[in-house]
């Protein structure tokens, strides 16, 4: 052991969840350089275990003999104490283990691209010395020209006016300047937003002339859901000459961990991504900027299962950054944190309606009646005329439902979706005439009545969109059609014809340099009637998105949607800014009792197992659980789930309540499988 802090705690990463705490082992001289932050191997239960080092202390807090550092991985800091405290937080509020939190955070280490990386850094610096040497020249030549100047007032140049500078579209929404004021200041709380786009307004755009408004030492993280739109913005990003990082899951081993090590030593300040770049160290990070936040591409598929949202909250809290979620619609769990005082709402300044957005029209019983018959069918003659408009002045979008939604029930006559009456959940057939049942609580409804026009009949919905290319072939013929999403995979920007015809599935279309001259929403009713309680919340973003591609009204932009006019969800398309809507759904869900007014656990796995957990658990008072209820499909044959219910000031006992149940069967060694998530997003 060295003599000088011969102690190092240790937290270990991959290990079980009883054993999710820190350990304590000697320091030898080949580890002395061991500090905070820093990967280790250690022996660990006959195995060799990756740990990071939390801290060197004089003393152990054990009268055991310790095992020693095994070795030293890297002297990189890796996780600074301010995020191991983040991983921490994320981890009690999701009932998880912080070795699971770090596993996310940090990319597998490759030795060859961390000693390229090193080679390169010393490159740069010796580069940055001899640029600051020629710097140093050329301020003292310039000194001198000035000096001679002075001496001679009739040879100085006379002062240009400058220009005045452009109006940005970011410029219109007055808040979004005092938040980037206050971005990285060590005073005084820390600035918190959501800002809703409207239509002519570019989400790249706004982000990139807010990472230019940031001073030169201060760092920028903007996550995006999918790759395309991170590189849309880095294509922004580049052409203005600001430099920046993709950090990207899609990328290899060997070039992701060269990228992390970049942003670790500060090579650059602004790093874009997807979900897995959430935990990117940025140094000196003032800014972090989170776009269309609803988008269950930021749904963490691995243990713990954090959302995207939950770790850019937990690093704005503990490395005071101004956070900012940037949409084209106003999702549920924002409204609530706008609710309650934790996100401010930045508003744009009042501008006419055709310069923001398209001209917007719901097939309303008007345009049916005066179209005729054909004006009941999936695409009235309506459509095509708005297509056809659309193609004499550019490419058109043609959006319709993804294949792959769950059938959901609604009554036959007025098209009111059935729940279950005991818990809100969505109702399903069981087979091909078979009886209501409800997924969460297990319940069979054998004499279901609509709520509306107590009718009895009920429908499944079933949505198709193979025939819709088909269909709008042989309407325009001559029109270059292309596909994207589902099985045809994705369409490059660039390749949407300047005046042909994209038919895309929600989240696939692509986005053309001139935008769309108009855009067709298909199977309004069917996207609507999709077996999940947000799926009113869930097609009104996705239709937002679709519209915010399409020209404004004064360039001749209009986007047509096909369903029912008089649903609350197209009357939010059609109106302007409108939050009826989204009242309507709160006081739908504070009577329901469903998030955000309530917090909500699921517990999944085998039969038996199951329904052990759930009765051993010692649950905070007024929590509801429903089930366990088998699951339906073929490859969850013997599975089962209960899903634990408790209002949110309880939210965390109920998470540590989850975590010690967990902890002690994996201590005990139970046998089965058995899976915990806190805020599932399809649990209803």
């Amino acid at each position: 052991m060295v003599a000088e802090r011969p102690v190092a705690s240790v937290r270990l990463i991959g290990v079980l969840p009883h054993l999710d705490r820190p350990f304590e082992y000697a320091v030898t001289p080949a580890t002395a350089a061991a500090e905070a932050g820093m990967r280790v191997r250690v022996r660990f239960s006959g195995k060799d275990t990756e740990g990071i080092v939390l801290g060197r202390h004089a003393e152990p807090t054990t009268d055991r003999a310790l095992a020693p550092l095994a070795r030293l991985v890297s002297d990189d800091v890796v996780v600074p104490p301010a995020m191991m405290r983040v991983c921490e937080e994320i981890a009690e509020r999701c009932a998880g283990t912080v070795g699971d939190v770090l596993r996310l955070a940090l990319p597998p280490r490759h030795a060859r691209a961390e000693k390229a990386d090193r080679t390169a850094a010393e490159k740069a610096a010796e580069k940055a010395a001899e640029e600051a040497d020629q710097a140093q020249d050329e301020q003292a030549q310039d000194e001198q020209a000035q000096d001679e100047q002075a001496e001679d007032p009739a040879d100085a140049p006379a002062a240009d006016t400058p220009p005045s500078a452009p109006r940005r579209p970011g410029d219109r929404y007055p808040g979004l300047a005092a938040l980037l004021s206050r971005a990285g200041s060590p005073e005084g709380p820390v600035p918190r937003a959501h800002l809703i786009l409207d239509a002519a307004d570019p989400w790249t755009i706004v982000a990139a002339d807010a990472i230019a408004d940031l001073g030169p030492d201060r760092g920028a993280l903007v996550i995006a859901p999918d790759g395309r739109d991170v590189a849309r913005l880095a294509r922004v990003l580049t052409a203005r000459g600001i430099d920046h990082e993709i950090l990207a899951g899609a990328e290899g081993p060997e070039k992701r961990y060269r990228t992390f090590r970049r942003i670790l030593r500060g090579a650059t300040r602004v790093v874009l991504g997807n979900r897995s770049a959430a935990f990117a160290p940025v140094q000196d990070l003032a800014l972090i900027i989170c776009v269309d936040e609803a988008d269950d591409l930021l749904e963490e598929p691995r243990a713990p299962y954090p959302h995207t949202r939950t770790v850019l909250q937990c690093r704005s809290a503990e490395e005071r950054s101004a956070l900012l979620f940037l949409s084209a619609g106003l999702s549920v769990p924002l409204r609530a944190l706008a609710d309650a005082g934790y996100l401010a709402a930045l508003e744009p300044i009042p501008a006419p309606i055709t310069q923001v957005r398209p001209r917007i029209v719901a097939m309303d019983e008007y345009l049916r009646e005066r179209e005729g018959p054909s004006g009941r069918s999936r695409m009235p003659q309506e459509a095509l005329r708005v297509l056809r408009r659309g193609l004499a002045h550019g490419p058109v979008l043609v959006q319709v439902p993804r294949s792959g939604y769950i059938p959901a029930i609604s009554c036959t006559f007025c098209g009111t979706r059935a729940r279950c009456p005991t818990c809100s959940a969505p109702l399903s057939l069981r087979g091909r005439g078979g009886p209501l049942h409800c997924a969460v609580c297990g319940k069979r409804e054998d004499g279901y009545r609509c709520p509306e026009c107590d009718r009895p009949e009920v429908r499944a919905v079933v949505i198709g969109s193979t025939r819709t290319a088909e269909e709008l072939h042989r309407a325009f013929p001559h029109a270059e059609l292309v596909v994207a999403g589902g099985a045809h995979g994705p369409l490059e920007d660039a390749a949407v014809p300047e005046h042909g015809i994209v038919v895309a599935t929600p989240g696939a279309e692509p986005d053309p340099a001139g935008g769309y001259a108009a855009a067709l929403l298909l199977d309004a009713d069917a996207m609507l009637a999709r077996a999940a309680f947000d799926a009113d919340v869930e097609a009104v973003r996705r239709w937002r998105n679709a519209i915010a591609l399409v020209r404004p009204a004064e360039q001749d932009g209009e986007v047509l949607i096909v369903g029912t006019s008089t649903l609350p969800a197209i009357r939010e398309l059609v109106a302007h800014r409108s939050r009826v809507f989204i009242d309507r759904v709160l006081e739908d869900r504070r009577d329901l009792d469903l998030p955000p007014f309530s917090r909500v656990a699921e517990v999944v796995g085998e039969r038996e197992t199951c329904r052990r957990f759930v009765d051993a658990l010692d649950l905070p008072g007024g929590t509801d659980v429903f089930g366990p209820v088998d699951l339906e499909r073929p490859e969850d044959a013997g599975r089962a789930r209960a899903v634990l219910r408790i209002a949110p000031e309880r939210a965390r006992e109920l998470a540590a309540v989850l975590r010690a149940a967990v902890a002690a069967r994996s201590a005990r060694k139970d046998r089965g499988s058995l899976r915990v998530r806190l805020d599932p997003p399809d649990v209803f």
